[in-house]
């Protein structure tokens, strides 16, 4: 074969590859056009949802790493309740649900009302055995039934 055939057949190649890639990328494209916002952010917050299933609080232990430096971290998320600065009678009618964290730290008697939705950091805490309360609050600040967890750990000697 000689320098001009063996040009057309890689220039033919490329050609082909080119006309794939562009084929590919309106395809990718097609696809991500066809997604609505609600497919991929899920319901509007700001529509009412009628029998609305039960809140629930999932919390995880407290980040290991951070934990063997004397802090706290805890990580915690809801479900069916989103965590806002909203008090008062008027907030139960509120839908999809509203309230905010009530967590308690060695038993104290009076809570600890968080409306972050973030991480919730203790430091501070001598060395030795603690436990954390968490519970879901409605915005009159009443626990919410079965959204409650204690979590329990050590704080090491430093």
């Amino acid at each position: 074969m000689n320098i001009t055939a063996n040009l057309a057949i890689v220039t033919g190649h490329v050609r082909r590859v080119a006309a794939l890639t562009v084929i590919s990328v309106g395809l990718v494209a097609l696809a991500a056009a066809a997604q609505t916002a609600k497919e991929v952010k899920g319901a509007t917050p700001l529509v009412a949802i009628p029998n609305e299933p039960a809140a629930k609080l999932v919390v995880d232990p407290p980040i290991p790493e951070q934990l063997a430096q004397g802090r706290v971290f805890i990580q915690y998320r809801t479900e069916n309740l989103r965590i806002l600065p909203v008090f008062g009678s008027a907030g139960l009618a509120v839908s999809p649900r509203v309230g905010h964290l009530h967590y308690y730290v060695d038993g104290q008697s009076w809570p600890i009302v968080d409306t972050s939705g973030e991480t919730v950091v203790l430091v501070g805490l001598k060395p030795g055995p603690h436990s954390v309360r968490l519970e879901l609050a409605d915005a009159t600040h009443k626990p919410i039934p079965g959204a409650s967890q204690v979590v329990e750990f050590t704080v090491p000697q430093k």
